[in-house]
């Protein structure tokens, strides 16, 4: 089952043309899609772009498995996992749950895993039934459960005398996380636990191959799992659809402002109102409410930024998109109060259109967290024409230089790195860097779309079934 050679990245097309190919893929997602019930985590959108894009390439068709604690519905080519709790989580905060898998006793989890394992095979016995043919690939989600079950369900196969689907699993960052802060032993929520079980069940074995989206990524999870093969780990770097992601020439700050209102929390005395008119820059933050976010760095640096714009004659709204527990919202809002923050405006979470409107009239996208496995929102940011501030760590290092925006070391302390966002964000501000940023930005982020990213994971595919044996 090694089939893979090379490493893939956003801008290429290599492998066997399109026209060449007949794969009927199965996707197994650990976090819901995105709906107008129900906002979704990045993985979760992930996984629904990447069962959307390749449904629209020629010789493909997939599909997918997502859990939900609210959707309901059945798709001839989708199939929700219906929970009566919320998500379980690796290690931050979803938008739609703070439920840890390391809360659940032994029984619940194996009564979990259980059931979406007879779940995911009795939905595959369908398809392929309906379909007369065997699926080619089955691609889980995440380096934990997902894997675990489909490893379970090629030996359910093998045992009925069907043969194995080739297995990859596309890893995201929280699962490695949760493992590495199992491996660390420093957090009390963390036991020893599914790191073990995974080693125990020798799930990787069974996986002929892991996609990552970083160089970083990728050596995190050789850190975590060192026996699994370096030559089968694959960067495929995250890629965004363009007919969204784009410059909006027509649209005004104001024009876009007013299509939103304030979120505040519930029980808090403020109301929701209009978004204010008038702003000479807009700083914009999209993300969930989570400590790896350090939305806190950013409400601490828009106090000196703020401060350094005034000076400078100029007014200045921060835009904060993204959502969180209430207790979260409760925090980050009366922060922001309580910093004496002027013109932060908490917006909540909202879709892909919207989010495309907001990029394009802000005149910086600041996304400070810890460690990004990748970053989606830098490239979805840059696709719009607006330059971009974050962490000089993981998946940003690879792709943010100083012509599309800058990366702030990090540092032990809060307070300087807070201090050193706030200069950062002040020099972009007062040096008005979209205009001469923005054609560098729309070009950087030309390289990372959904159609390179399934390309290159097909075409290593393609290429290694083609020469197994």
């Amino acid at each position: 089952m090694r089939w893979f050679v090379g490493t893939f990245r956003g801008g290429g097309s290599p492998g066997l043309a399109a026209t060449a190919r007949t794969q009927l893929i199965f996707q197994l997602g650990t976090n819901n899609w995105q709906s107008e019930q129900e906002f979704a985590p990045g993985s979760g959108i992930l996984h629904a772009q990447l069962h959307s894009k390749f449904n629209t390439m020629d010789g493909v068709t997939c599909h997918s498995v997502f859990p939900s604690r609210v959707q309901r519905f059945e798709r001839p080519d989708v199939r929700v996992f219906e929970l009566d709790h919320d998500i379980p989580i690796c290690e931050s905060v979803s938008p739609v749950s703070s439920y840890r898998w390391h809360s659940m006793s032994e029984e619940d989890f194996e009564a979990y895993r259980d059931r979406l394992l007879d779940f995911v095979t009795a939905y595959i016995d369908d398809v392929e039934a309906d379909l007369g043919r065997p699926f080619d690939l089955f691609i889980a989600h995440h380096a934990f459960l997902n894997p675990m079950v489909m490893a379970e369900v090629n030996r359910r196969r093998a045992a009925t005398g069907r043969a194995p689907v080739p297995l990859v699993a596309f890893v995201h960052g929280t699962a490695l996380l949760m493992f590495a802060h199992e491996l660390r032993g420093e957090h009390p929520e963390y036991p020893v636990r599914f790191h073990a079980k995974m080693l125990e069940a020798r799930v990787f074995e069974s996986v002929a191959g892991i996609f990552v989206i970083s160089d970083s990524q990728k050596e995190r999870f050789l850190e975590i799992f060192p026996d699994y093969e370096r030559e089968r780990v694959f960067v495929t770097p995250n890629g965004i659809d363009p007919a969204v992601f784009r410059v909006l020439p027509a649209l005004t700050r104001d024009e876009v402002l007013a299509r939103f209102r304030t979120a505040p929390y519930e029980g808090s005395a403020a109301r929701s109102v209009a978004l204010p008119s008038g702003a000479d820059r807009m700083v914009l933050f999209v993300g969930k409410f989570a400590d790896i976010k350090r939305l806190d760095a950013l409400l601490r640096a828009a106090v000196i930024y703020q401060a350094e714009a005034a000076a400078a004659g100029l007014r200045v709204v921060t835009v904060i998109a993204g959502s969180g527990p209430p207790a979260d919202q409760r925090l980050y809002q009366d922060m922001a109060e309580d910093l004496g923050v002027q013109g932060a405006q908490f917006i909540g979470p909202h879709d892909q259109p919207a989010l495309a409107e907001l990029y394009n009239v802000a005149d910086i996208g600041v996304f400070p967290t810890k460690f990004e496995a990748f970053g989606l929102v830098f490239i979805e940011c840059m696709a719009c024409g607006t330059p971009v501030v974050g962490t000089a760590a993981g998946g940003p290092l690879e792709f943010v230089d100083d012509t599309v925006g800058a990366l702030v070391p990090d540092a032990d302390s809060d307070v300087v790195f807070s201090d050193a966002l706030g200069q950062t964000i002040t020099r972009a501000l007062l040096d008005d860097w979209k205009p001469q940023k923005h054609d560098a930005c729309v070009a950087r982020a030309s390289r990372y779309t959904l159609t390179a990213q399934c390309e290159a994971i097909l075409a290593a595919v393609d290429e290694r079934l083609r020469s197994a044996p």
